[in-house]
């Protein structure tokens, strides 16, 4: 069946987080009535009557790398895989439409996309940088300072790309398969620090010049959020998203005599996630355990990411038995610190 709509919005999400996409979608639908939303699942459960109920397309994750699905989930946590799987959700949806935006589901509209699209009427992607101007020197906030810089240029929050965007995002899942780890002093943040690549890759490149977009904690410094007749506004224009990444509970913030509109703004979305997540089933994320019931620690993941010999043949290694799992530790335990038979394979 042929799509609606030309573009399409879409997202990947662990099962547990779900919530978070039906959050978005509300803003989508508000927003973007144009524009089809398509979310890939890790975890996905057919039996589940929220996915088959949700509004919107919901898929499971496993059709974006089916043949080496085990070995490729087995290696992550939920937001690594969320973030490695990103380029191979952008161009699943590309073979169905013209364009397409990616976005985080710890996103939400407050206004139409209009910028993003009309850019990629031109553009091969669409990235939005983390701030425009520097964050200014504080000594309080050197730290601070040097973690956003360290994160990259752009924000991978938000990615818009069209079909000629194909061979760049080819090469970022090559990137992103094994090495979309937090290592950020090794240059590594998930999928963001292989965005600045784009700047040399990508022929037409659109760097978004608007500060509606993609609003966050990093970038308060250069836009003024204000409430006006139940609006959000960033230095006297309407905000278009915000992104609410790094912030999950009250005690981020530090106590401050007036309220600024940013935790008003932070309390809503915390009020509407958890009454989304209320009329969701349970939901467990399926990949934190071997079939036998025994947490996969660190460890285990990172050999399996690296392509330690002994698990390069295993098709699915949450099935490893005790016994098996007791040589291939033995085995481990032998090998230097920093094994590292992959050399393509960060550390």
């Amino acid at each position: 069946m042929k799509p609606k709509n030309n573009r399409a919005i879409v997202a990947v999400v662990s099962s547990d987080c779900f919530h978070q996409a039906v959050v978005l979608w509300r803003s989508i639908k508000r927003f973007e009535g144009k524009s089809d939303f398509i979310i890939f699942v890790i975890g996905y459960d057919k039996n589940d009557p929220d996915y088959q109920n949700a509004g919107f397309t919901v898929v499971d994750a496993t059709v974006l790398n089916p043949k080496e699905w085990h070995q490729f989930i087995f290696q992550y946590n939920a937001q690594q895989a969320a973030c490695a799987l990103k380029p191979l959700a952008i161009l699943k949806a590309l073979k169905s439409y013209e364009k397409v935006i990616y976005l985080d589901t710890d996103i939400k509209l407050f206004g139409p996309l209009k910028t993003a699209w009309e850019a990629l009427e031109s553009a091969d992607l669409s990235l939005t940088p983390h701030y425009y101007q520097p964050i200014p020197y504080d000594s309080c906030a050197e730290d601070f300072r040097l973690l956003v810089r360290l994160s990259g240029i752009f924000n991978a929050g938000y990615v818009g790309a069209t079909q000629a965007g194909g061979d760049f995002l080819k090469w970022l899942w090559e990137q992103t398969k094994h090495n979309c780890i937090e290592s950020i002093w090794h240059g590594l943040f998930l999928d963001q620090r292989w965005l600045d690549s784009a700047v040399a890759l990508v022929r037409r490149l659109h760097v978004v010049q608007d500060r509606t977009y993609n609003v966050a904690y990093w970038n308060l410094h250069e836009r003024e959020l204000h409430k006006e007749m139940g609006r959000y506004f960033v230095n006297e224009e309407l905000l278009t998203f915000f992104h609410f990444a790094g912030l999950t509970k009250e005690s981020d913030f530090s106590p401050q005599k007036e309220e600024p509109p940013f935790y008003e703004l932070f309390r809503d979305h915390q009020k509407e996630l958890a009454c989304a997540k209320k009329k969701l089933l349970v939901k467990e994320y399926p990949f934190r355990h071997f079939k036998d019931g025994e947490v996969i620690d660190e460890s285990w993941k990172e050999w399996m990411r690296r392509g330690v010999p002994e698990l390069e043949n295993i098709q699915n290694p949450f099935l490893l038995k005790r016994s098996e799992r007791e040589q291939i530790e033995a085995a481990m335990v032998k090998r230097p610190l920093h094994f590292r038979p992959k050399l393509e394979r960060e550390i």
